[in-house]
């Protein structure tokens, strides 16, 4: 068994690796593959680990060792999943579990279906991930395995609750957490007590949270990675604050930051950093609170850095992944097209030979063929509209790739000769300080643009692959524009413009929530850009008759111009004017939002004065109230504690 730190499971991987090559059989080889593959994959380096997973499955298939075989393919699939390919994944993890079923092995079975309802899980299909980790769970049983009965109720529960089936779901886990006790597995029994408390602080019986949180990480072995722990205690401290209980969730906050720096994750410790700001402030402690969110805000590059990463990397696989199968189906078309006209031949030939022996059955086998012509025919247009459907959906991603990288080559081009202009400079070192000022916080400028382009470019490419799929949900509208309004508040502070919010207490709305935060954040930001300094910013909604909520931003800016008010939404090409401190636009920013509010099922409009300031508001679908299950399972404290 390797040990759990990373560095040191390599270290023993690579030095099995050379016993085995030098005296040991080649399966041993095989499994020193594994196990490297492993240990990188446990570091996060994706590309290393998929190497050694594939050598090991070319050597297991030269040794025909199916065992070694199975392996080889699971750890390759969860490789291929960790690195964001799950199509590939989906595929290696079916083929693994095919040879599984000839061995006969419920325990490789079990692992397989689990790896199947994480799969599923991470694409929000809940309910054949609910399926994958029954069948797991069936699996485990039959090998008789109590550690994985236990995980696997637990993962079962987890789906329940995904599915809002909270009494379900506590049942499970209740199961999940006896096994684990009866095990005195305290891994297992801490992810099942936390499982309950999030349960718990869905349902808003956030005491009975609290209490399952605290036992949770109570229970969490020493060895327990730093990032888990971190987590489990932001989760304590998120039910802390819904109780009121600030200083404890200070002080909680305030232990989960060591092991979050200690974890290295930029994306935990500024959400840490966020909502210590957030709780000091509520405490009127301003020194604290200024500090914690200048570290957030400094941490918000390696965040963006991180998160646009694994936007690129997601859209790089898909566009592939797209590409590949719709390759792969004009293939079949064309082998469909032409089976069915080597057979439409063969029935004629036979036709043909019938009606030399008989008059009466040529007849009948001229007229048999005719209708068999017409039924090929009939088949051949709707697999030529099929294909010309297809071609279509082609070129429409062709263009979508040409525009992306036309706008890439034209306007990344400019903030890259002036980064580049001035680091010469700066190496020549003969530039005085005023102008070296000057020109840093021009650039500083174009960079910020930039990074606004590549922000839109990002969304408008997802947009135009994806098509119509929005994923709409309840969302508090407050929740969202508090975040659109942190996100763009030191853009207000540089221009000394005040930031307003008029928003009822109960604003509920059904869209997609990445959607909804790119309108806000793209009409906030612009009603900032055009807002000279000392200006104002409004955002208010208001519930009209046919139970849809409308949302304004009012700014005090300089307006629109009348000959560029047709223009604003970019219908007609892409267009960007300069805003009161010389900021510059993308041109994409108005047009994402027109396309995501009528993909959420409203409208969006303008009103602008020159001079004066320009109001913009957008229609979104009101929320319905959320209305709990009745629960299946009428039994135990526990669902009784959920229900109240």
């Amino acid at each position: 068994m390797l040990p759990l730190n990373p560095a040191a499971a390599l270290l023993q991987a690579e030095q099995a690796l050379h016993l085995a090559a030098v005296s040991g059989p080649s399966v041993e080889v095989g499994a020193a593959y594994l196990a490297i593959g492993a240990a990188y994959q446990a570091q996060q380096h994706h590309e290393p680990a998929l190497r050694y997973c594939m050598r090991a499955l070319r050597l297991y298939q030269q040794l025909r060792n199916k065992p070694g075989h199975v392996r080889a393919l699971r750890l390759l699939g969860r490789a291929q999943y960790l690195q964001g390919d799950t199509g590939q994944a989906h595929d290696t993890y079916r083929q693994a579990l095919a040879l599984t079923l000839a061995l006969q092995d419920p325990s490789a079975k079990a692992l397989l279906y689990g790896n199947l309802g994480e799969l599923y899980g991470a694409g929000e299909q809940w309910r054949r991930a609910l399926r994958s980790h029954e069948q797991a769970y069936t699996e485990w049983q039959q090998a008789g395995s109590l550690p994985g009965q236990a995980q696997a109720l637990n993962a079962i529960g987890l789906a329940h609750h995904q599915l809002r089936q909270y009494s379900r779901s506590l049942y499970y886990l209740r199961l999940s957490l006896q096994q684990a006790q009866q095990l005195s597995d305290s891994t297992s029994t801490g992810e099942a007590l936390a499982s309950t408390g999030r349960v718990y602080q869905d349902v808003g019986n956030y005491e009975m949270a609290m209490s399952f949180y605290n036992q949770a990480i109570s229970q969490l072995p020493q060895q327990t990675p730093p990032v888990r722990r971190a987590a489990a205690l932001q989760s304590l401290a998120l039910v802390q604050d819904s109780l009121s209980y600030r200083v404890a969730a200070i002080r909680t906050l305030e232990q989960a930051l060591p092991l979050a720096q200690q974890a290295g994750s930029p994306v935990q410790i500024s959400a840490i950093y966020q909502k210590l700001a957030s709780l000091y402030q509520r405490e009127n402690n301003y020194p604290q609170a200024l500090a914690a969110l200048r570290r957030y805000s400094d941490l918000q590059d390696s965040v963006f850095a991180e998160q646009r990463s694994a936007q690129i990397a997601e859209l790089q696989t898909r566009y592939e992944s797209e590409k590949k199968g719709r390759e792969i189906q004009l293939l079949l078309k064309n082998r469909q097209i032409q089976d069915a006209s080597l057979h439409r031949q063969k029935l004629l030939r036979n036709a043909m030979a019938v009606g030399a022996l008989l008059l009466l059955l040529t007849v009948a086998a001229l007229y048999r063929g005719r209708r068999e012509q017409a039924r090929i025919n009939r088949l051949l247009q709707r697999k030529n509209r099929a294909i010309n459907r297809q071609k279509q959906e082609l070129s429409h991603l062709n263009r979508t790739k040409d525009t992306l990288f036309s706008i890439i080559s034209h306007d990344l081009r400019s903030p890259l000769s002036s980064l580049y202009s001035m680091l010469t400079l700066q190496s020549i070192g003969n530039l005085p300080p005023e102008r070296m000022a000057t020109h840093t916080e021009r650039l500083s400028r174009t960079l910020d643009v930039t990074l606004r382009l590549l922000d839109n470019l990002l969304n408008w490419s997802a947009a135009q692959i994806q098509g119509d799929k929005a994923r709409p949900e309840r969302i508090e509208l407050q929740t969202a524009a508090d975040e659109a309004l942190a996100l763009l508040a030191g853009d207000a502070e540089r221009k000394n413009i005040g930031l307003h919010t008029q928003l009822p207490e109960q604003c509920l709305v059904s869209a997609d929530v990445n959607m909804l935060r790119l309108v806000l954040r793209n009409l906030i930001g612009n009603a900032i850009k055009f807002t000279p300094a000392g200006g104002t910013v409004t955002l208010a909604a208001r519930l009209q008759q046919a139970g849809v909520w409308e949302v304004s931003v009012v700014d005090t800016g300089v307006g629109i111009a009348a000959p560029d008010q047709a223009r604003i939404f970019g219908e007609t090409g892409l267009h960007s004017t300069l805003g009161t401190a010389r900021e510059k636009g993308t041109g994409l920013g108005l047009r994402l939002c027109k396309e995501f509010v009528e993909r959420n099922g409203g409208r969006i409009s303008f009103e602008s004065v020159p001079g004066q300031g320009s109001t913009f508001r957008f229609t979104l679908p009101a929320a319905v109230p959320e209305v709990l299950p009745v629960p299946p399972v009428a039994s135990g404290p526990a669902i009784a504690a959920a229900a109240g």
